[in-house]
């Protein structure tokens, strides 16, 4: 649902309030959430009186984060907010963003991404661009991050390159690269594969020649996606590999495996597609990665004509409110397995799903599978080889590495 032409402050913290019951947990930490937001913004505009010891506001705010379920990471992340607006003698921005941009990232790991969005945006709306640079472009990078994930590729783009003009404003060389690679994740999303294919090769070179090498890491892996799309997937491999085993960042070292899954998947190399995602789907840090390896473990089980597994998948996906672009690709997936299984109705009732989803929001991959699959849905689908491809030795011994990671991380198959 897209946001409305004229916003309340924090709209979608109220947006969300509105679905939940006031006797549950997201429904206290939502709350606080808010209220700390809305002191925020008072404090900023109105001065440090309403931080005050004898403030009323105060004191409403600190019982509404008491209220917090005492387990929830949210509720040490806001009271760092309070404190810290309570603390400094004058508002300062820079000095409580950093806490805010803590709790805006845990909500993104909850997969809370309007909400995440709206704590980045107050950052931005506050911060000074020129003299608070690095707040200001992390603020828009991770906004960026949210937008994407929510299909809403316009509002996405801007913040990569506001990001971006700061950073060149600032000297920041760095930024200005993620910058780049964020845009052509953009395009890559919209289905402009040579426009983010020619970004990120000029962004793998700047990054080279700087001697940027985590930066240099981000590119390969997106370049990585690119190969695929393509379907030049030893290519595809060799930048996936090379920036899973070069990445620090555990979340960045997520991502690359899973494009790795992917890619063995388009292979048809199903065990080593299935390694990454059981390992993904049990192990990584943020909510959509592990939705993301479910799907995909999901499209294997069709694809291994195992029913059983694809009905379990599917019925524990089916209970969670997916983003977009992961809904559009879930009802794909199950279209595909109703229409395996003999279920004509089930399957169309999924791809037109599918297909709905997928138009609205400029999935444009999905839409156009979705519709191919809609005109094929009466002829006779054959069951697909289960032959192992021939592999070259690199292939193979990048599959070795992720099943040893898979059994070294303890997780069953």
């Amino acid at each position: 649902m897209g946001r409305p032409g004229t916003v309340l402050p924090h709209y979608a913290f109220f947006e969300a309030l509105a679905g939940m019951s006031e006797e549950s947990a997201d429904w206290s930490a939502t709350s606080a959430g808010l209220v700390t937001l809305r002191l925020f913004d008072a404090w900023v505009a109105e001065g440090a009186r309403v931080v005050a010891a004898d403030s009323w506001s105060l004191r409403a705010v600190r019982e509404a984060i008491a209220a917090i379920d005492g387990r929830s990471s949210i509720r040490a992340l806001l009271r760092s907010v309070v404190d810290a607006m309570e603390a400094a003698r004058t508002p300062r921005v820079a000095t409580v963003a950093p806490r805010l941009m803590a709790y805006a990232r845990a909500l993104q790991f909850d997969a809370k991404w309007e909400l995440a969005a709206d704590v980045y945006e107050t950052v931005i709306s506050h911060v000074n661009l020129i003299e608070d640079a690095d707040v200001a472009i992390s603020a828009n990078m991770q906004l960026g991050a949210c937008r994407r994930v929510l299909a809403q590729w316009d509002d996405a783009l801007s913040a990569y390159t506001t990001a971006g003009q700061i950073a060149t404003m600032t000297g920041d060389v760095m930024n200005v690269l993620k910058s780049r690679i964020a845009e052509a994740n953009v395009a890559l999303d919209r289905g402009n594969i040579p426009a983010a294919e020619a970004i990120l090769d000029e962004t793998i070179q700047s990054a080279t020649d700087q001697r940027l090498m985590e930066i240099r890491a981000f590119a390969l892996q997106d370049r990585g996606i690119v190969a695929r799309r393509r379907r030049d997937f030893e290519t595809s491999i060799r930048y996936s590999y090379e920036a899973l085993s070069s990445f620090k960042d555990q979340v960045a070292k997520d991502r690359a495996l899973a494009d790795l899954a992917v890619t063995f998947y388009d292979m048809g190399l199903l065990s080593a597609a299935r390694d990454a995602n059981l390992m993904l789907a049990a192990t990584a840090q943020e909510q959509y990665t592990r939705w993301a390896a479910m799907i995909n473990l999901l499209e294997i089980a069709v694809r291994d004509c195992r029913e059983p597994v694809f009905e379990q998948y599917r019925r524990e996906l089916a209970s969670i409110e997916l983003p977009a672009v992961l809904a559009a690709y879930y009802y794909f997936y199950v279209g595909q397995g109703y229409r395996m299984f003999k279920k004509l109705g089930q399957a169309r009732a999924a791809f037109e799903r599918a297909l709905d989803i997928a138009s609205q929001h400029e999935v444009n991959e999905i839409r156009l599978k979705a519709e191919e699959s809609l005109e094929e849905l009466g002829e006779e689908i054959t069951t697909p080889a289960a032959d192992v491809p021939e592999l070259s030795p690199a292939v193979t011994e990048v599959a070795n590495a992720i099943r040893e990671m898979r059994t070294l991380a303890g997780v069953a198959g």
